[in-house]
Parts: C-alpha cells; sequence; structure tokens
C-alpha cells in the first residue's frame, strides 16, 4: 500500500526537529509514544470555504490527525494536464491542516476507493488498448504512474 505519512507541525514547532517512527508496538513522535486519532476528510467534497471548519472540527472531536486521498482523476481530468488551483488545491489544504495544528496522512493512490468514481483513476485512461488498471503487471499503466 502507498501511504505516505507527512507531519505537518505548527510555526512554533517548526524550530525544532520533528522526529515521526515506528516504536516497539507502537508511534513515536519525538521519542514519545504517540497514539494517532485521524479523522478522514476527502477536500474535494467539501466546499474550499468550509475546508478550515471542518479540520477544526475534526480536532474538536479530539482527533490529532486528518487523512487525505489525492484523486488522481480529480488532479488530471486531461492527460497531462494538472489541476491544483482552487477547489483541487491540495497543498491549501494541508497547510490548513498544519494551521491548526494538527498531522496530515496523504495517500496518494492511484486506487483511492472512497466511493468514488472508478476509484479515482482517470477516465481517459480507459481509451488506453488493452490497459490494465490497478496491476503492477501492465507497463503503460505503471509509466503513468511514474509520470504523475
Amino acid at each position: 500500500m502507498n501511504i505516505f505519512l507527512c507531519i505537518q507541525v505548527s510555526a512554533q514547532q517548526a524550530a525544532g526537529a520533528q522526529d515521526f517512527r515506528a516504536g516497539k508496538g507502537h508511534f513515536e513522535l519525538n521519542g514519545k509514544p504517540f497514539l494517532i486519532r485521524a479523522a478522514e476528510l476527502h477536500y474535494p467534497r467539501i466546499p474550499k470555504k468550509y475546508w478550515e471548519e471542518r479540520i477544526q472540527l475534526c480536532k474538536a472531536m479530539g482527533m490529532n490527525t486528518i487523512c487525505i486521498y489525492i484523486f488522481w482523476n480529480l488532479h488530471e481530468q486531461k492527460e497531462n494536464q494538472y489541476d491544483f488551483t482552487g477547489q483541487n488545491d491540495v497543498a491549501e489544504f494541508v497547510r490548513l491542516v498544519q494551521k491548526n495544528g494538527m498531522f496530515c496522512i496523504v495517500r496518494p493512490g492511484p486506487y483511492v476507493c472512497a466511493e468514488w468514481d472508478m476509484g479515482g483513476l482517470p477516465w481517459w485512461l480507459l481509451k488506453k488498448k488493452d490497459l490494465q488498471v490497478r496491476t503492477g503487471k501492465d507497463a503503460v499503466y505503471m509509466s503513468g504512474l511514474k509520470n504523475t
């Protein structure tokens, strides 16, 4: 599974080094046990003007981490044309998580499930002759992933 843990720290914490690692049977942050309490938020499903409010609501519920998918079909609706602006500005969403003193687990996919059309794969993949998606055995599919 492609999971990247991106520790986002507040401006006050940024001055000191952050050390996140898997300890024996638990995670550690700066040498102390750290329990990830995560909420799942899908930035494309939330109007941008409500992103920070939703992050703050998660924090108010006791969460310390926000999990997100990167939706390939959202950011590359046309082959080789990428859009990370406006509602698609995932970097801004992560900055808001950081601003609110929370951490972010970013899952880039390519398959995102989340009851999302084609599991987050762009429609134009279907136009590629003999393409087999969701397999590491298809050279065209794998080369496309490397270029995104």
